[in-house]
């Protein structure tokens, strides 16, 4: 049997029968350490102590780390920017009040400048920024506010429709001119006369814009027929000059 095998079988073989051996012995010490808990108490082993020993804080104390606010790693100068709490006092509060938010806790008042550049969100009690001028009470359509020159009052803002640009631009379009292809296919109007009583109604916007898609849909349908009757005269004569 042994003569049997061939050098590439002798690698599997030899690695089968280590997972075997190992097999065999796992089964044979499996729960060899372990066994029933005995009845009676006073047998049983017993418990390891745990015994936990007091540390001291591992952080020192906060004026440890005043070095690290009194020279940022992130600033080029490695000092503090200086932050200036109360405002420009002469900074005028040239706002006004396009939106007010109040949502249970949050309450907030948008400002906008008067050339729509720039746009702030101030919460109740904070101060807009680059003024001295601070958000005191809300109202629904109305905000408060306390500054160098006592209480000013901003009401919101409403839109009174005017400057509406889109309107005007729809106004100013004019009708979508006849596509040339629809004048080809179709004739020319038949002149009519109409009764004297009865005086024609100039056509509208609307109407001139339909009649001009019905024109273009009824050119584009009578090209797609002509070229349907090419090709199926095409295929006609191949077929004839095969046979």
């Amino acid at each position: 049997m042994l003569e049997s095998l061939r050098p590439v079988n002798v690698l599997p073989a030899a690695l089968a029968a280590w997972a075997l051996a190992l097999l065999l012995l796992a089964v044979a010490g499996l729960g060899a350490n372990f066994g029933p808990h005995p009845d009676d108490p006073a047998l049983a082993p017993a418990l390891p102590r745990v015994e936990l020993a007091e540390t001291g804080p591992r952080l020192g104390p906060p004026s440890q780390y005043a070095e690290v606010a009194q020279r940022p790693l992130l600033i080029p100068s490695r000092r503090p920017a200086a932050v200036s709490e109360s405002g420009d006092q002469d900074a005028p509060l040239d706002f006004s009040l396009t939106g007010v938010l109040l949502a249970g806790e949050f309450r907030a008042a948008m400002l906008q400048s008067p050339d729509g550049s720039r746009n702030e969100r101030v919460r109740e009690g904070e101060l807009v920024e680059g003024t001295s001028w601070r958000l005191v009470s809300l109202e629904p359509r109305a905000a408060v506010f306390q500054g160098p020159e006592g209480e000013r009052r901003l009401d919101l803002r409403v839109y009174d429709g005017s400057g509406d640009p889109v309107r005007s631009q729809t106004a100013a379009v004019p009708p979508p001119p006849q596509a040339e292809g629809s004048r080809r296919g179709r004739r020319a109007p038949v002149a009519t006369s109409t009764p004297a009583s009865e005086e024609p109604r100039p056509a509208t916007a609307t109407e001139t814009g339909a009649m001009s898609e019905e024109q273009q849909v009824e050119a584009i349908r009578r090209r797609i027929e002509a070229r349907r009757a090419q090709m199926r005269e095409q295929s006609a004569r191949e077929g004839q000059k095969v046979e």
